[in-house]
């Protein structure tokens, strides 16, 4: 039977310094400001543009089309088209024919409609015939008020000036975690730490009855900001078998740039040992 123990912890603090972003908002409000009678002037522009265009489109289309029902009026004679009479039997009821008569124009719309009259023989039941005048198919003249169209745009207050946006700055991360068994027992911890640099450490080592199995590995890496950037990396690791350390530097400035780097190995094995 075996057993073990788990830990793992990670931790977050909050950093109490703020990243100023500069928005150049208060230029932005002073060209609306300085513009916004001129951008009222091009939309009320546009749409009289635009209603004249709809105006003329459709007075040159009420036009066409009553030049059209005069042609068409004088080369054809309205039409009458009419239905026979009929007695529906055993009821005794006449109907007299249904007359429809068509416009000069078009055969298709009618103009009027007469409907037939109903009698029912050897009664004094009568329903007379009534006439329906359908108005003439014609469009309207198309009036619209000048004013109808008047674009305005809202008046335009300029509101407190922002010119900065804050963003919080990173905080400290801390993470941990260790397992222990009968065999092995292994700890590791790691930050990333944002102060006056930004500090990134870790460290993880085991302990344990096989001696190849036992290590220590550490490591740091910083960013210093000041007059520049700058990386600087270190880092070793021991272990029966294999050891080593690592120390690099990065510089970046205006002028120049410069980076060194230093490694070395150390392997042990019964064949190759350096």
């Amino acid at each position: 039977k075996q057993s073990f123990d788990l830990n793992i912890n990670a931790k977050y603090k909050k950093n109490k310094e703020k990243h100023s972003i500069a928005i150049p908002l208060g230029a932005f409000y002073k060209f609306i400001s300085q513009n916004i009678n001129s951008f009222s002037g091009h939309l009320q522009n546009i749409g009289d543009n635009a209603l004249d265009f709809l105006t003329k489109s459709y007075n040159e289309a009420k036009i066409k089309f009553d030049k059209y029902k005069v042609e068409k009026s004088l080369n054809r004679l309205p039409r009458t088209f009419q239905t026979p009479g009929y007695i529906i039997p055993i009821f005794n009821i006449e109907v007299s024919p249904l007359t429809i008569e068509t416009s000069a124009f078009s055969h298709v719309i009618p103009k009027s409609i007469s409907t037939p009259n109903v009698t029912i023989l050897d009664s004094s039941f009568y329903v007379p015939s009534y006439t329906l005048a359908l108005p003439s198919l014609e469009l309207p003249v198309f009036h619209v008020p000048r004013n109808l169209l008047k674009v305005s745009l809202p008046d335009f207050k300029e509101l407190k000036t922002i010119n900065n946006i804050f963003i919080p700055a990173m905080g400290n991360i801390t993470y941990e975690f260790s397992f222990k068994s009968t065999i092995i027992t292994l700890n590791t911890n790691a930050g990333l730490y944002n102060q006056s640099d930004i500090v990134a450490h870790i460290l993880s080592s085991s302990s344990s009855v096989i001696d190849a199995l036992q290590y220590k590995l550490e490591g740091t890496s910083s960013l210093t900001r000041k007059r520049g950037l700058k990386l600087a990396t270190t880092l070793s690791l021991n272990n029966k078998f294999l050891g080593g350390t690592h120390d690099s530097t990065i510089s970046l400035t205006k002028k120049n740039m410069e980076a060194s780097s230093t490694t070395t190995a150390d392997v042990q094995t019964p064949i190759l040992r350096t």
